[in-house]
């Protein structure tokens, strides 16, 4: 994949020329649009709930309820977001599956994509469902601390994040695949 300035002008040059949009067009940027904004709001609010609101309601005595609370409202937003990566997703990827600019490598990588979102579906609508009533376990002190982080990093909430991130880099290399063969 090509950077720098002369990249960004030929692009913006391209842009330039072709910049009538019909309706099509207009729809799959909204679909587009769309499923960033359900990623964002799911993966932004994964590391807001991990960094910021789990260390604050750790010191409040009331932590248990107003986790649950705060969990209960965030699992709303991802099952909206999930459904939108769902529908919007589809649209994308047959969009792109048969614009004929989409090679071998396009199809592998989305298929990963595909395989690591279905993942994290599962974690959310079926592990973490039964996880919700389930006490929550205090730490062990006596654990190596090494040990300890690999088993935070196992846990479903932590696991959604690092998938959600992954997803979101698999992302960014099908939009330079797709841009790639475009300009081949």
């Amino acid at each position: 994949m090509k950077l720098g300035w002369p990249h960004l002008w030929k692009s913006y040059s391209l842009f330039k020329r072709n910049a009538s949009m019909d309706l099509s067009d207009l729809f799959l940027l909204l679909i587009r649009w769309l499923h960033n904004l359900a990623a964002v709001a799911w993966v932004g609010g994964c590391l807001f709930f991990l960094l910021v609101l789990r260390p604050v309601l750790r010191s409040s005595p009331d932590a248990a309820m107003l986790n649950r609370i705060a969990g209960q409202e965030f699992r709303n937003l991802v099952d909206t977001a999930i459904w939108v990566l769902l529908v919007t997703g589809a649209i994308l990827a047959i969009n792109r599956l048969t614009s004929g600019n989409a090679g071998t490598s396009y199809g592998v990588v989305l298929g990963i994509k595909v395989i690591l979102s279905v993942w994290m579906f599962y974690l959310v609508w079926f592990r973490q469902r039964r996880a919700s009533t389930a006490p929550i376990p205090q730490p062990d002190h006596r654990t190596p601390a090494v040990l300890r982080v690999f088993r935070a990093a196992g846990t479903a909430t932590n696991l959604l994040l690092i998938l959600g991130v992954l997803v979101l880099l698999l992302s960014d290399i099908l939009r330079g695949l797709f841009e790639q063969a475009i300009a081949a």
